[in-house]
């Protein structure tokens, strides 16, 4: 999966998944078997608000065509990623239930995505690079 495509299906993922935390917070937390107070929906609220901000983000980043840029962005998102499925697993191993494992799994196909975009733009760069210097 190329750059502009893995950050067009995070950026529909994320809208989605964003709208549906604004919208329907308390609904789409029972799925997961998870009640909130009014504020605790309020603060899963801010996390729809932040998801629409990433998917924006990546929307906008995915016509980047410097290597450069590519390798920050997806090296950014890779941490985030990354970062986020472990939060998730840990989750997940202090019982959290079996639908938890979807939410798992979507951030480790998304780190490994994006460590992957990082590792191969950094290739380039340097290929890049060492064309420029040779005479």
């Amino acid at each position: 999966m190329g750059f502009g495509t893995l950050l067009l299906v995070n950026a529909v993922v994320a809208v989605l998944a964003g709208i549906a935390c604004i919208l329907a917070p308390a609904q789409l937390l029972a799925t997961y078997g998870v009640s909130l107070t009014p504020m605790g929906l309020v603060v899963y609220q801010f996390w729809g608000a932040a998801l629409v901000g990433v998917g924006l983000l990546t929307w906008i980043a995915r016509t980047a065509e410097k290597p450069g840029s590519q390798r920050a962005i997806a090296l950014s998102l890779f941490i985030t990623y990354a970062i986020s499925c472990v939060i998730a697993a840990r989750g997940q191993s202090a019982g959290a239930n079996s639908l938890g494992w979807s939410t798992v799994a979507l951030f480790l196909a998304l780190a490994l995505g994006y460590g992957w975009l990082a590792a191969t733009r950094s290739r380039t760069l340097e290929t890049h690079s060492e064309r420029k210097e040779q005479p």
